[in-house]
C-alpha cells in the first residue's frame, strides 16, 4: 500500500522534478484574473552553462494545452541539444481569451527571459499544431508589441526570435484549409474579416522574418497538410530561409514520440535531428 501510495504521488509531481522553476509571468495580481494562469516552465540544459534558449509553446486547437507531449518531452529532448528550455502555458480560448491573448503571453514570456538571463545569444520558439500558429505569428509580427510594455519605442527587433520551429502547424484563417475549431478558439465566433487576415500567416510573410523550420504528414487528419504547403509557397516567394519538409505518415500530435505514430515508418518524429543540422547550417 505504502508503495502504491509513493508511485501515484511520483506520477502527480513528475512534471515538477525536472522543472527547475515555474513562474506566473504576469504575477500573483494580474489585471485580470486569467492571466494567472499563464505558467512558464523552466528546463536547463544539464550544463547550466547553455547560451541558446527555446520557448515551447503547446498545442491543442487553441481550446487546451497538450504540455506534456508538445511541452515537457520537447523540452527534456531539447536539453540534450544544449538549449535551455522553457514551456508557455499561455491563454486559450476554452477559457474565454481570445486572439491577441495568446501572442501578448509569448511576447511577455520573451521580455521575462531577456530580463532575467543575459547569458544567451540565441531564443528560439517552437510551436505544435496551434502553437506552431503562434511561433508563427511571433515570427511575423515581431515588430509590433502587443503589450505596449515600451511605450510605443519598442527596440528594433526586440520580440523577434532566432528562429521558429512549426510543427504540423495550423497557418490560415481562410476558408479551404482552415482548422475551424482553431479559428473559433483563436478570433470568436463573429469575427471580422480583418481579424481573420491577420491572422491567415500565409498573407503576411516578409523578408525580415527569421529562419523558419516547418514540417508536417500528408495523412494528418486535424490539420490539412495544405496549410504549410502554402506557407513554404509565401517563405519561397518572401526569400526567407527555411526548411520545409512534408512526410508521408505520421498523422498529428506526435510531437517528439515515435511511438505516438501509427506506422512502421516513424521518421517524422525525428524532425528535431534535421532542425539540429538547419540551424548549424544556418550558423556557419
Amino acid at each position: 500500500m505504502k508503495r502504491t501510495a509513493l508511485i501515484l504521488l511520483w506520477l502527480l509531481t513528475a512534471e515538477f522534478i525536472t522543472a527547475q522553476d515555474v513562474t506566473r509571468l504576469w504575477g500573483e495580481h494580474p489585471d485580470n484574473y486569467r492571466k494567472k494562469a499563464v505558467l512558464l516552465y523552466s528546463y536547463p540544459a544539464a550544463e547550466r552553462q547553455s547560451h541558446k534558449a527555446l520557448i515551447i509553446c503547446p498545442g491543442g486547437s487553441y481550446c487546451y494545452l497538450a504540455k506534456e507531449n508538445e511541452g515537457f518531452s520537447p523540452a527534456q529532448l531539447f536539453n540534450t541539444y544544449g538549449y535551455d528550455c522553457y514551456v508557455l502555458l499561455y491563454r486559450r480560448g476554452m477559457r474565454g481569451n481570445r486572439y491577441p491573448s495568446q501572442i501578448q503571453d509569448l511576447q511577455i514570456a520573451m521580455h521575462h527571459i531577456k530580463t532575467h538571463y543575459a547569458k544567451y545569444d540565441t531564443i528560439g520558439v517552437c510551436g505544435f499544431s496551434a502553437g506552431g500558429h503562434l511561433s508563427g505569428t511571433s515570427a511575423i509580427y515581431f515588430n509590433k508589441d502587443f503589450n505596449n510594455i515600451f511605450n510605443g519605442n519598442t527596440p528594433t527587433n526586440y520580440f523577434r526570435p532566432d528562429f521558429s520551429i512549426m510543427i504540423y502547424p495550423v497557418i490560415t484563417m481562410q476558408e479551404g484549409y482552415v482548422h475551424r475549431k482553431s479559428r473559433r478558439n483563436l478570433l470568436g465566433q463573429y469575427y471580422t474579416e480583418q481579424a481573420k487576415d491577420s491572422m491567415s500567416l500565409e498573407l503576411h510573410v516578409h523578408n525580415q522574418m527569421p529562419p523558419m523550420f516547418v514540417i508536417n504528414c500528408t495523412d494528418d487528419p486535424i490539420v490539412d497538410y495544405h496549410n504549410s504547403i502554402i506557407f513554404n509557397e509565401a517563405l519561397n516567394a518572401a526569400g526567407v530561409y527555411h526548411h520545409y519538409k512534408l512526410y508521408n505518415v505520421g498523422g498529428h500530435g506526435f510531437g517528439v514520440k515515435p511511438e505516438r505514430i501509427k506506422s512502421d515508418d516513424k521518421s517524422a518524429a525525428e524532425w528535431h535531428k534535421d532542425f539540429v543540422k538547419f540551424i548549424s547550417r544556418q550558423n556557419q
